[in-house]
């Protein structure tokens, strides 16, 4: 893993120089996730698996009309407003990208939610803009993975959720800590394209423990994510080549040249059984 502290204006500028590429996905598919999508018998399309994982998450911290949840690194807006419309959650989404904040904005304004969400820049380090207590739920879909510092974040959803609050968590961690040259290289892919610092799942267990969480429960989702990371490492394998290309002539960046590296990457890890996507929950 790469051990450089994460600078989150450099996380902020990755995503932001994505946005084109997301944006794209969002006009062909109907929704505006970042996400991994999660397929199972009854959600083989791409867009229905990729809300398929807020359901996934939903269901696994139990949120229920009138909870408060904690939406850490938010997006666009996708999970606040499933979570406001679908199950009447009021939501604080936090992300540390302004451009994802302003369009999660609008998304919430569209869809008729704009009373239950608000939207913040802050960094789940700090979460300055969340008072101790006060949050029902603690959902980080895929955020954890861009924290370098895994105590001081717990640290942080211990204090904000009230007691018996719940947190749940979805994202990619390895499955052991030593890791071959070659793997640790790939890995160094990821982290580097995708402004991440993915590291053992041991490593979020023992956190969570160290932070006062009980009732910590890892459930192993990796088949459900397989046919999405297939997707990235297909679209990657055919852009990539032509990557000095597109990037010389001003229709890709270096950033997103990145991105498509550690796509690829990723589902390589996956199907060695490197990486897995772990759903964690536990309560505080």
């Amino acid at each position: 893993m790469d051990s450089r502290p994460l600078d989150t204006d450099e996380v902020a500028a990755i995503y932001d120089d994505l946005l084109d590429t997301y944006e794209m996905e969002w006009e062909r598919r109907g929704h505006r996730s970042l996400h991994l999508a999660y397929y199972d018998a009854d959600h083989d399309d791409p867009g229905a698996a990729a809300v398929n994982t807020i359901r996934v998450l939903a269901d696994a911290a139990g949120v229920e009309s009138g909870d408060r949840v904690l939406n850490v690194g938010c997006g666009a807006g996708e999970g606040s407003v499933f979570l406001a419309t679908v199950l009447g959650a009021t939501v604080h989404g936090v992300d540390v990208g302004e451009q994802q904040l302003e369009i999660a904005r609008e998304y919430a304004r569209e869809h008729g939610v704009a009373d239950a969400t608000t939207f913040a820049r802050d960094d789940l380090h700090d979460l300055d803009t969340v008072a101790d207590d006060s949050v029902d739920v603690y959902w980080a879909l895929e955020a954890l993975s861009h924290s370098d510092d895994l105590p001081t974040a717990l640290a942080q959803a211990r204090r904000v959720l009230a007691p018996g609050g719940r947190l749940v968590v979805a994202d990619l961690f390895t499955r052991e800590s030593d890791l071959s040259p070659a793997d640790r290289e790939r890995l160094d892919t990821i982290d580097t394209g995708l402004g991440t610092r993915v590291g053992p799942i041991d490593d979020l267990e023992t956190a969570l423990a160290d932070a006062g969480f009980e009732h910590v429960e890892v459930r192993d989702g990796t088949e459900g994510i397989r046919p999405s990371t297939k997707r990235r490492r297909r679209f990657a394998r055919f852009i990539t080549p032509l990557g000095g290309v597109l990037t010389s002539i001003g229709y890709f960046s270096e950033t997103q040249v990145d991105a498509l590296r550690a796509s690829t990457a990723m589902h390589d890890l996956v199907t060695d059984d490197v990486l897995g996507y772990f759903v964690v929950t536990a309560e505080a």
